[in-house]
Order: structure tokens, then sequence, then C-alpha cells
């Protein structure tokens, strides 16, 4: 294999690390829980939780966070590692912005309209979801008030739907996401590791270099007109995964150098729930601001 090779196929195999990980952590439910079924999901039955500030009240109209959850979680991920408990304090504290925080279910099919038509993430959530957690928490219109945000598979997530479904949102925030360019997105949908593990053909289709252009975010976004005045944040972790830090400083570069604004930086921890939650916190208050502003 060549040092070239190699060097293109060491982010994918991370990313199907990245994919495939699941830290098993239970405790009190503190979300709320929705069953939905979807024909953008082939009938399919599935969930989405929503956290609310301490004290929500009927007449309150906040913003809306649509949260992207990793490989290997799911709308019960948030509750399972504690971060309720943590958010519901910082509220008190006067330390986090009020807002209503939603995470639908993604499974490992990083939140794209799959090419054989199966699962229809984005329209799920944009078109479905998105709409019916407006509706039955009453929150502030779009796209002024709703903002993306993800980490790891969400992050990547969360860029494609601001790349894709350009001015629908505020602002993005991807956290230790994996970012891929053209050539390293050709060599992750063509690896045979990959192939293994995640249905790379139902989900994309065909390997093609001009479609796989059109979600280069390196391609994409060339000037700030391109961001559709979506405010961009990214951050990674001090210890994160190789391939996804160097990505992730990379497009910091690429954003820098055709002066497109954005907020970036490295956070001190790994890529884990318990160093993402202080990211979160800090996230939400850069984007909307603290209580009382």
């Amino acid at each position: 294999m060549t040092v070239r090779r190699l060097a293109l196929r060491v982010p994918a195999l991370l990313l199907v690390a990245a994919t495939l990980l699941t830290v098993a952590c239970t405790g009190a439910r503190e979300l709320s829980y929705h069953q939905v079924r979807s024909d953008r999901m082939s009938g399919a039955r599935l969930s989405y939780s929503v956290w609310v500030p301490p004290d929500f009240r009927d007449d309150e109209r906040l913003p809306l966070i649509t949260f992207l959850h990793g490989g290997g979680d799911d709308p019960t991920t948030f509750d399972d590692q504690g971060l309720p408990a943590e958010f519901r304090a910082a509220s008190e504290r006067g330390e986090l912005p009020r807002a209503v925080i939603f995470f639908p279910q993604g499974d490992n099919g990083f939140w794209a309209n799959w090419y054989d038509g199966t699962r229809l993430y984005q329209d799920w959530i944009l078109e479905e979801l998105i709409p019916e957690v407006q509706r039955l928490y009453h929150t502030l219109p779009c796209p002024e008030d709703c903002h993306v945000m993800g980490v790891s598979m969400g992050g990547y997530g969360s860029l494609r739907l601001v790349m894709d479904r350009p001015g629908r949102f505020a602002t993005l925030t991807a956290i230790s996401a994996p970012i891929f360019d053209t050539a390293q997105m050709m060599n992750f949908a063509t690896d045979r590791m990959t192939q293994l593990f995640i249905p790379v053909h139902r989900v994309w289709g065909p390997a093609n270099e001009s479609e796989i252009r059109a979600r280069d975010p390196f391609r994409v976004w060339r000037s700030p007109a391109d961001l559709h005045g979506t405010r961009v944040t990214i951050r990674w972790g001090s210890d994160d995964r190789a391939g996804i830090k160097d990505t992730n400083v990379r497009l910091h570069e690429h954003l820098e150098q055709h002066g497109i604004p954005h907020t970036a930086g490295e956070y001190e921890g790994n890529h884990s729930w318990r160093s993402w939650s202080p990211v979160i916190q800090q996230a939400l208050r850069d984007q909307l601001g603290t209580a009382g502003e």
C-alpha cells in the first residue's frame, strides 16, 4: 500500500471506528420521548427525545436546537450519559441560554438521504420532525431561531445539512466531526473495510467523484456567501482521533484563507461525551448568548 493511499485510508478507518463506538451508561430519564412513523423512512417507527429547560412554561417561546448524535448512539444517549442534570444545573445558575433541544434517531445512517431511498434522514428531520417539535413545544420560527449541532457522525451530518439545505439554520456547530475532502471520501466509499460495517452503496450509491465533490466542504464553501448567513463553529479535542483533528484543522485553515467568518478551536479532552458536555454548553452560550442577555 502506498503512503498516499494509507494517508487517505486512515481517516476512513477512524470514521468506521467512531460510527461503531457505543458507551453504555444508564441513568435516570429526564428527556421526553416521542415515537413517530414516517413514509420517508420506509414506514418505520422511529423516535426522538426532547430536553426543555427548568420551569419551561406553556407560553414560553424558545430557540430550537436540532442535535444529531454520533454513531452507535440514539435519542436516549443524552439521558444515559447524565447530561440533562448538568444542563439543568447550568440553566438554574443562569449559565446556559434557555432553548429546546431535540435529538432525532439517526441510527448509523450518516444523517443522509440514502441513495436507495429507504432512509431519507434529511427530509424526515427538516420536513416532519422540526415542524412537529415546533408545534408541540411552541418554539421560535426558523431559520433565525433554529440551530443544528452534532458530535462525531452527527457533526458530519450537521455539516451535510447546512451544505445540502443552505439557509435553513441560523447556526451550525460541529464537534469532533469527521470531515472529508473529495479524495478521502472517494477512498472511504470504496474501502472494503468500510463496506463490512456500513451499507455504503445503500447510503451513497456507486462512488461518483462529481457527486462527492458537491458534498466536499473544501469545494462548496469558498466565500462567505456560500454559508447563506449560517454562523459556523467547529471544535475538536486535544486528544481527539488523529484523522478527525487533522481534517478539522484543515477546514479551519480553509475557511480562514477564503475569508469566511467562523469560530474554531481545540478543546481539552477526547472523543467522548464527558469531554463534549462542556463544549456543547459553551457552544450554546456562543450561539445563543447566556441567560438574561
